[in-house]
Order: C-alpha cells, then sequence, then structure tokens
C-alpha cells in the first residue's frame, strides 16, 4: 500500500509539472511520513538525509557539472555557430538545406557537450530564426531540432552514460564505444528522413558554397571538431578517468575561446559557470532524492514484483527486452531520464544480465530509449526548450516529429534485437578483462 501511495503521489506530481527533483523527494518523504503513523517501527526520517548523501558519494559524478560546463562554454566562446557555419558549407545545398544542417550540427555536437538539451538549446538558438528567415515552417525547424538532438548522449561523451556507470558499475569507456554505431545509424537515419520530407515539401536549399568556402568553414571548425577526440581518446588510451576527461573538454574549450577565437571574455566564463552550477544542482538533487525513492522501492520489492510480473508474461528474453521497452517508451512520456534511470536500472540489469544479456548492450538500449522520451509529450524536454526558442505550441511541434519518433523507434528495435551493432566497437577497442 506504502509503494502504490509512494508512486501514485510520484505521477501525479509529475504530471502537474512539478520539478522532477521535489516530485521524487516528496512521494518518498510522503512514504516514510506514512510509515510512521502506520506502523510503530516505521522508515526512520534520519534514512532520508543519509540516503541522499550516499547518493551523492561518486568520484565519477563530478563529470557532469563539468561537461555541463563544457557545454556553455561551447556556446559563449562561439564553437556551435563555427559547427554550424561548417555544416552548411558540407550539406546546406542538399533537399533539407539547414534542416539538415541541424542535423549534422547536431551529430557533431554531440561529441563535445554530451547533453540533448545543451545540444538541442544551441543549435536552435542559431538555427531556428535562419530556418525561419528561408521560409521553414517553424514547427517544423523546432521537431528537426529537437529529434536530431536526441543523439547526444549515445555519441561519445555522454552524461546519461556517466549516470548509468555510476548506477550500475558498467565500464562507462564501454559504454561510450558502445554508443558509436548506434548513434551514427540515428544520424544517418535523420538525415535521409529530412532529406525526404523536404524534397517532397519543395522546402528550400541553401546555395551550393565554393571550394574557398569550404575550406575555410573547415578551418574554422576543424579545432572544434578535436574535443571529442581529445576527450574520448583521453578515456579509450587509459589516459583519464571520465572525470577527468570531462576536465580536459573544459579546458580546450576555455583554450579555444580564450586563446585562439578570443571571443571569451572573464564575465561570459563568470555567467557560463554560474548557468552550469544551476543546472548541476538540479540534476544533483535528482540523484540524490532519487537514492532514497531508489532505497524504499527495494524495501518494497518493486523490483521483485517488476521482475515476477514480466516473467509471468513470458520468459523468452526478446519478448522481456520487448517489455521493457515499451515500459521505458511509456514512462519516458511523464518522466525525465534521469529518475527512470535510477529506478529501473537497478532493477532490469539483475534481470538481463542474468539471462545472458551485456551490460553495455542494455546500457544503450536503455538510454537511447529513453532519449526518445525527450520528443515525446507531456514531458518531452527537448519540445518545451525548442518550443520557448520557436514560439510554437509543444503538441503542434511534436506532431512535425512524429516521422523522427517512428523512425527512432525503428532504430531502438535494431539496437536492441542485435547487439553487435553495441559490442563490436567496445569489444574491439576496451575488450573485458
Amino acid at each position: 500500500m506504502l509503494l502504490v501511495s509512494m508512486l501514485v503521489i510520484l505521477f501525479v506530481f509529475s504530471l502537474a509539472g512539478m520539478e522532477i527533483a521535489w516530485a521524487i523527494g516528496l512521494s518518498a518523504f510522503v512514504f516514510i511520513l506514512l510509515s510512521q503513523l502506520t506502523d510503530p517501527f516505521g522508515v526512520s526520517f534520519i534514512l532520508f538525509s543519509q540516503q541522499m548523501i550516499v547518493g551523492l558519494d561518486g568520484f565519477i559524478l563530478v563529470a557532469i557539472p563539468l561537461f555541463v560546463f563544457a557545454g556553455e562554454l561551447m556556446n559563449v566562446s562561439g564553437v556551435t555557430q563555427r559547427i554550424v557555419r561548417m555544416a552548411s558549407a558540407v550539406v546546406g545545398h542538399f533537399h533539407g538545406g539547414l534542416a539538415n544542417v541541424g542535423v549534422v550540427a547536431n551529430f557533431i555536437m554531440s561529441g563535445i557537450s554530451g547533453s540533448a538539451l545543451a545540444d538541442a538549446a544551441a543549435t536552435g538558438t542559431v538555427l531556428i530564426p535562419e530556418m525561419k528567415k528561408r521560409g521553414f515552417p517553424a514547427d517544423f525547424s523546432a521537431a528537426v531540432i529537437s529529434s536530431a538532438a536526441t543523439v547526444g548522449p549515445i555519441i561519445p561523451p555522454s552524461i546519461s552514460f556517466v549516470l548509468l556507470g555510476a548506477i550500475v558499475e558498467v565500464s562507462v569507456g564501454r559504454l561510450f564505444m558502445g554508443g558509436v554505431v548506434p548513434g551514427f545509424i540515428m544520424f544517418v537515419s535523420m538525415f535521409v528522413l529530412t532529406w525526404w520530407i523536404c524534397r517532397k515539401r519543395n522546402y528550400p536549399v541553401e546555395e551550393r558554397t565554393t571550394i574557398r568556402e569550404k575550406g575555410n568553414a573547415f578551418l574554422s571548425g576543424s579545432l572544434a571538431l578535436l574535443a571529442p577526440v581529445f576527450v574520448v581518446g583521453s578515456i579509450v588510451g587509459g589516459i583519464a578517468t571520465p572525470t577527468e576527461a570531462a576536465t580536459v573538454a573544459v579546458f580546450y574549450t576555455l583554450f579555444l575561446g580564450v586563446v585562439v577565437y578570443r571571443t571569451t571574455k572573464w564575465r561570459d566564463i563568470v555567467e557560463a559557470a554560474g548557468r552550469s552550477a544551476v543546472a548541476s544542482s538540479v540534476i544533483m538533487l535528482t540523484v540524490a532524492t532519487s537514492q532514497v525513492f531508489a532505497m524504499l522501492a527495494v524495501q518494497e520489492k518493486l523490483g521483485v514484483i517488476l521482475t515476477t510480473a514480466m516473467l509471468q508474461v513470458s520468459e523468452n528474453v526478446y519478448v522481456l527486452l520487448f517489455m521493457a521497452n515499451v515500459l521505458m517508451l511509456f514512462l519516458g512520456m511523464f518522466m525525465e531520464i534521469l529518475p527512470i534511470m535510477l529506478i529501473l536500472a537497478p532493477i532490469l540489469f539483475p534481470l538481463f544480465m542474468g539471462m545472458g544479456i551485456s551490460d553495455v548492450h542494455l546500457g544503450v538500449v536503455m538510454v537511447l530509449n529513453l532519449m526518445i522520451g525527450m520528443i515525446t509529450p507531456p514531458i518531452g524536454l527537448n519540445l518545451f526548450v525548442l518550443s520557448a526558442i520557436s514560439g510554437e505550441g509543444v503538441i503542434e511541434i511534436f506532431r512535425e516529429a512524429v516521422p523522427y519518433f517512428v523512425v527512432l523507434v525503428l532504430v531502438l528495435a535494431l539496437i536492441t534485437y542485435y547487439p553487435p551493432l553495441t559490442l563490436f566497437l567496445a569489444d574491439l577497442v576496451i575488450p573485458v578483462k
């Protein structure tokens, strides 16, 4: 009964639009309060603060604010604009024009920031006003950018993979490598879909650039392209931990903005640090309260209940994977990715790993699945970000994003049922010892 009350309260608070960290924390707090009223030996309130501290007691979590800071610096230093310019020089003259520039730019940005929201905000701010001027409908423009940004946490580095590695103790380096091929498949699929839609609707294209202009664009953006090489290479090469690699990303982006491009002032750095602190505090508060929620869920045997229910339907691993995907797609409509990972990962990983599914494969499937939730209402965060930028309603943007949703679900099915796509590169670069 207490477990049901906690889940119902979380669901209601989430639908009411409450910040997810507070919704999780308050639902757990109500659970503890009710346990005190119904049982003389109920859960102690002391555990609330203790578990919050335990939830944040992980060195790897330091990488999160650093990657967020790197993304903020990327925007204020002009790296985003240079990447967009380079993408425009390459694909702007194809069917799709600036729409596919957005797809390419998000693919490149994904190798730097590791955050879907950061990529969506950065490329959307630059491209949507220009797309409107060219004659692209605002809702379609927002749909393309919000969908293309879902590749951000799949291509390394990835904040989501860092979190998942901390939650279930999976090698972050292997998760990074496992996301490369699926991320590329997502990119190609969305590029082709955008090309087809824009050709069918006869949307405008950019003028073909000269070889000289292409060269200048590549020269302008070439140093930004080295960021993923330094960040991911340092992890894969065993030179740095994910946290240290995040520091590399921050210092390299600072180097570009202050020394090379000379577009970043001290005030810009301070403001970027402030925004990063606010964003990181929300993430960390969610991690802390989710630890309390997870502790109570384990105590009430939520994992056993969910696992038993799934196994009663079928013991076939492929059917169970389908059910897990449907569950995560459904939850992704109402909750943010972080609490879903914190609640479900400790339940699903032991179940599927016991059935022979690789932890890296399952991790990539989970993150890709939850990224799709970023473009599904009512809590699709990418939709809200692009709605604020474009001025279009969330539902209007989602209608235009439906083809991208379908394509991404098909990619999810491919990744789910063909593990070599996630494991090939991970096993090749970072073999299991």
